[in-house]
């Protein structure tokens, strides 16, 4: 078998793989290299002696382009950083594109003493540069000593506070805080500021009035209240946190207005029930209409008026009378005054007619005629 060329593929599959780590190697030791050999960020003034409340022009060179810089009078060489730095009269500037900038500032008396310097520092970034400078009136003291940190823990955090009456309906809910501190530590720690702030969602950003505190001793424990007071109408769940010192703490409370939310179930069930009846009684009083059945339809009685036209009433006795009946029923005639529709039996309306019609004049053939057929309705009388 020819394992020539495969074996020579492997073998320089092999060799070349090592290769590109040891390349990757080489180019950052190369960045590394290139960072160290560029200029690092240098800054000048026009007079190293400074008198307070008078101007002072700072320049910079090889700062990052487009950087933000802040120039600043510091004391104690700037040790403890802006702590000991006159941020109050600080000046910014823009570092433009090649990499300098300009920035003019009034030199005040900063927090700490003397010896004093020009601190720059650049955002973002970590670039920064200061410059020794001489501070007129100020006089000089030792540079402090950098102490670790002090140490404190948060013993206990609790909200109390139950919610009354007025809560239930919307008013703004209380609660107390207790912070419970100690100085686990061999120094005193100092009036460390305590911070409480409350927030929803998780974040406590708006801050409330916190008592001032006091020195705690070495080994000491010392309690702290704090009301805190949530807005109106609050709903859900609310969290309280803050520092004491470097330590931090947090707690929540939920908040629930049973009583405003049942009000306003109950009247929206108030509103739906009302609704509901206007809308049956409307119904209810609506007319009835040609097809609707008679369970369906309110029925009401007819009230005859209390005068009638006599002349109509003639005509109405006397149609009845056409038609050959000797009576007529009295609800016929009571739907006839009302204007209800009329009844198409109407039988002995003719007797009624000749009560009420005035007697007509009659001639002498008229009576013998009429005395002819008196035996007539009577014989035909008695035969029925």
């Amino acid at each position: 078998m020819n394992l020539g060329v495969p074996t020579a593929a492997l073998a320089a599959a092999f060799l070349a793989g090592p290769a590109l780590p040891a390349a990757s190697a080489r180019a950052d030791v190369a960045a590394a290299s290139a960072r160290a050999d560029a200029p690092q960020p240098s800054i000048g003034v026009g007079s190293t002696r400074l008198s307070p409340g008078r101007p002072a022009t700072v320049t910079g060179a090889d700062w990052p382009p487009g950087a933000t810089v802040q120039a600043e009078v510091c004391g104690a060489r700037a040790l403890r950083g802006s702590a000991d730095c006159d941020t109050l009269r600080a000046a910014v500037a823009l570092v433009a594109a090649d990499g300098t900038f300009r920035v003019t500032l009034i030199a005040g008396a900063p927090p700490s003493r003397c010896p004093c310097v020009i601190r720059v520092t650049a955002q973002p970034g970590a670039s920064s540069a200061q410059l020794d400078v001489e501070l007129a009136g100020q006089r000089e003291a030792p540079l402090p000593s950098l102490a670790p940190a002090p140490r404190v823990d948060v013993v206990r955090t609790r909200l109390s506070g139950s919610p009354g009456l007025a809560e239930l309906f919307g008013a703004s809910p209380h609660r107390t805080l207790t912070v419970t501190v100690r100085n686990p530590g061999t120094t005193a720690l100092g009036r460390a500021p305590l911070i409480v702030a409350w927030g929803t969602g998780g974040t406590a950003d708006i801050p409330v009035s916190a008592p001032l505190t006091r020195d705690l001793p070495a080994g000491a424990t010392r309690t702290y209240l704090v009301r805190v007071t949530l807005p109106a109408a609050a709903f859900g769940r609310y969290s309280v946190g803050g520092a004491y010192g470097p330590a931090k703490f947090s707690s929540a409370t939920d908040v629930y207005p049973w009583g405003l939310i049942t009000t306003a179930v109950l009247s929206a069930l108030l509103l739906v029930y009302a609704i509901g009846v206007a809308a049956r009684r409307r119904f209810r009083e609506r007319p009835v209409r040609a097809g609707v059945p008679a369970s369906d339809a309110t029925v009401t009685a007819p009230v005859p008026p209390t005068d009638v036209e006599l002349a109509g009433l003639r005509t109405f006795l006397a149609r009845a009378g056409d038609e050959g009946g000797r009576t007529i029923a009295l609800h016929t005639l009571l739907r006839h005054v009302s204007g209800q529709p009329e009844l198409t039996d109407r039988q002995g309306l003719d007797d009624l007619v000749r009560l009420l019609a005035p007697p007509l004049p009659t001639r002498p053939g008229d009576t013998a005629r009429a005395e002819s057929d008196e035996p007539r309705d009577a014989r035909s009388r008695e035969v029925r």
